[in-house]
């Protein structure tokens, strides 16, 4: 499934508020009479808790209510994401699901939930996309050029990642698939280490965020090779995507959304999803998120699941094949 950001919107804001108002009859039509709470699965001061804390703010002020922020980090975020799964069904305890989210079950033996089956699909947030960075000095100005060099030294060019199992490891590993290549991995903890050394020139390359990745583009410490989106991302539209330089198809864009325990009222996960399309339209909201390198994407509850399911299933693909596990 292809996500569009909001310039290309599934469905704007009014006719979301049309769809989502007869539903919300009954239950839904006094929801919320008390705070909501977002679980935010990482540490403080990330990038996820950060777009969290935006709608959560935007969203109190639409809901006339307040939307609280907690952030139970732990086992690469399958702690927050398994507490959530096992709180009550109401609609007052939310979380925000990842792609990273869609990969724990083929990395993590005894997950103890399932991030499809035991959530209610609420609201996709918005999306990021990874920009495939190399250092200056690596002989190569475009992807081409790139998969040329890496098929003619197999196993000499590396790459880095912020650990095994983590979102930018398993997107180079789809990436060698496609390509047919054999790239080393390099983990690290974190990828600010990995950053590092590529800028370096201890390792070769990496996938890393746009607002990372930009700022040490702009300042010429690395280069640009491709962005990970099937589309070019108004965020860096010079910038080819991996896809249009090969391999065609190539699709890793990080995407951020809330979800809620199996069993919320459809009137309740409606208005929810109702409103936080609302918020995620103002412009004070998406200049917030293009400073963080994200985009605000409007789409309803069952495009969202969908989109789960079939990152659960692209994802354990890749995890599976590539026999990565972290427990």
């Amino acid at each position: 499934m292809t996500i569009r950001s909001t310039g290309r919107a599934i469905f704007c804001v009014a006719a979301l508020f049309a769809l989502a108002l007869a539903p919300t009859a009954g239950m839904g039509q006094d929801f919320p009479t008390k705070p909501i709470h977002i679980i935010v699965p990482y540490a403080p001061g990330g990038g996820t808790d950060v777009l969290a804390r935006i709608v959560a703010q935007h969203l109190s002020e639409e809901l006339k209510q307040q939307v609280v922020v907690d952030n139970k980090p732990g086992a690469g975020g399958s702690l927050g994401a398994g507490l959530a799964a096992k709180a009550p069904a109401d609609g007052y305890t939310l979380v925000v699901a990842t792609s990273a989210t869609m990969m724990f079950p083929a990395l993590y033996k005894d997950l103890g939930f399932d991030p499809v089956n035991d959530f209610t699909p609420i609201a996709l947030i918005g999306t990021s996309p990874f920009i495939l960075i190399a250092n200056n000095n690596l002989p190569v100005k475009n992807m081409s050029e790139l998969i040329a060099l890496a098929k003619s030294k197999p196993g000499s060019l590396s790459y880095g990642s912020a650990g095994n199992g983590s979102v930018n490891h398993i997107t180079m590993e789809l990436f060698k698939v496609m390509a047919g290549v054999d790239i080393l991995h390099v983990p690290y903890k974190g990828s600010s280490g990995a950053l590092t050394d590529v800028m370096g020139g201890q390792i070769s390359m990496m996938m890393d965020t746009v607002i990372s990745a930009t700022q040490q583009i702009k300042g010429g410490k690395v280069k640009a090779l491709g962005a990970t989106g099937l589309e070019r991302s108004s965020l860096s539209p010079d910038l080819p995507t991996i896809s249009e330089q090969g391999p065609k198809g190539y699709e890793a864009t990080v995407w951020y959304g809330l979800a809620a325990p199996k069993g919320v009222p459809d009137a309740i996960a409606q208005k929810l999803n109702m409103q936080i399309n609302k918020v995620l339209g103002s412009t004070a909201l998406r200049q917030r998120f293009a400073s963080l390198g994200a985009e605000p994407v409007l789409i309803n509850t069952t495009e969202f699941g969908k989109l789960m399911a079939a990152d659960e299933k692209k994802w354990g693909s890749v995890i599976r094949s590539a026999n990565i596990r972290v427990q």
